[in-house]
């Protein structure tokens, strides 16, 4: 584990991963959910952070960029994917009885789905994310190094914004399968203006968001969720300025095409301002930094450890007590199955999905030390 210097994204960070996991119990903690819901801004607020560390110019070496890119992105979403295989092999075990099965052309099914969906099977579904952002940061750094001459955000983000609600418009009018033939693409162009939102905010804007006083901060955050309160008025539904499914571009329902770039922005403002305003005591716990450094472990392994705990359950309700409401039925058949009996069972369904790939990653780590200090 390293120690983050950058304090500030280690909590914007470790706040995001956060609400992954907890979109993926139906809000059980729901952080200013319903001003800001998280299916509003979270994902995009991801690539926005990598906008902010990226320092592409006119030096730098494409196949440099290029190889450690895929170290530090394809590698862990490749050993990830594999190891929640194996996991998900011996979840199927157990849940059917039997030695799981799959039919013929799997692998093929998973390869399609890597570059349409981005993740090869349901219980990594979260990781369609780091096929999208490696494929943003590849076409970025081309662009920017062939581009660099006469490259400026104030420029490029107003483009790139264009682009993105292109998509937005094209996703909600394109045939399906037309639309799943050319979705990677299509996901690139949509988060392309956060990449360049990050490095506007570094270049010209975070000096001045972090020099204004506590008063104006507290301001800025009514005057966010004030937007918020309106816009959401104004849509069919309220939850129209979210968008719940990136990874294939179906949840835009806003009848508005600049919605999701609005909201995006309205969220990442609003979390960027809460971490300066009050995240100083966490920028030192060791728990935000740990959480921060593992994002990929937590995206990668969440539903699978949601699904430890269901076999937990249904262990007990078969073999000690019966737990009110629990489908053994409805589990068997779905990876995305909770027992919802009440929210305080679906925030134990947080902690698991949390915490479960931490102790992982802790023993993976431990494992790895012991190996290398014997050679």
């Amino acid at each position: 584990m390293r120690n983050k210097s950058n304090k500030k994204f280690m909590l914007l960070s470790a706040i995001g991963i956060f609400m992954v996991v907890d979109s993926h119990t139906f809000t059980a903690f729901n952080l200013f959910g319903n001003y800001i819901p998280y299916n509003s801004f979270f994902m995009p607020m991801f690539v926005f952070i990598s906008g902010y560390f990226n320092k592409v110019d006119s030096s730098t070496k494409l196949s440099a960029f290029l190889r450690r890119k895929i170290r530090t992105l394809l590698l862990p979403y490749l050993g990830i994917s594999v190891a929640v295989f194996g996991l998900q092999w011996l979840i199927d075990l157990y849940k059917l009885g039997e030695v799981p099965s799959y039919p013929p052309g799997y692998l093929v099914y998973m390869l399609q789905r890597v570059v349409t969906i981005g993740a090869p099977y349901a219980l990594v579904t979260p990781m369609w994310f780091v096929i999208s952002l490696f494929s943003v940061l590849m076409v970025y750094a081309v662009m920017k190094k062939r581009l660099f001459r006469i490259w400026h955000s104030y420029i490029m983000f107003p483009i790139f914004a264009c682009l993105n609600l292109l998509v937005v418009y094209l996703a909600k009018n394109m045939d399906p399968v037309t639309l799943e033939n050319i979705l990677l693409p299509l996901k690139v162009l949509f988060l392309l203006p956060f990449i360049e939102l990050g490095i506007l905010y570094r270049e010209y804007l975070e000096g001045k968001h972090e020099k204004l006083s506590g008063g104006w901060k507290v301001g800025l955050l009514f005057a966010l969720l004030i937007v918020n309160v309106v816009r959401s008025n104004y849509m069919p539904l309220a939850y129209d300025i979210a968008f719940d499914r990136i990874d294939d571009l179906s949840g835009f329902t806003s009848p508005y095409i600049i919605t999701p770039l609005i909201s995006s922005i309205i969220g990442i403002a609003f979390w960027l301002t809460i971490v300066d305003l009050l995240g100083k005591p966490l920028q030192e716990s060791r728990l935000v930094n740990y959480i921060s450094c593992n994002t990929f472990w937590i995206m990668g392994f969440q539903i699978a450890f949601f699904n430890v705990l269901n076999c937990i359950l249904m262990a007990i309700n078969e073999n000690l007590i019966t737990l009110p409401y629990f489908n053994s039925e409805y589990f068997m058949e779905s990876e995305w199955y909770y027992w919802e009996i009440n929210s305080n069972v679906r925030s134990i369904y947080v902690v698991f999905g949390l915490f479960g790939p931490l102790v992982l990653k802790l023993l993976y780590d431990k494992i790895v030390s012991s190996v290398v200090r014997k050679k």
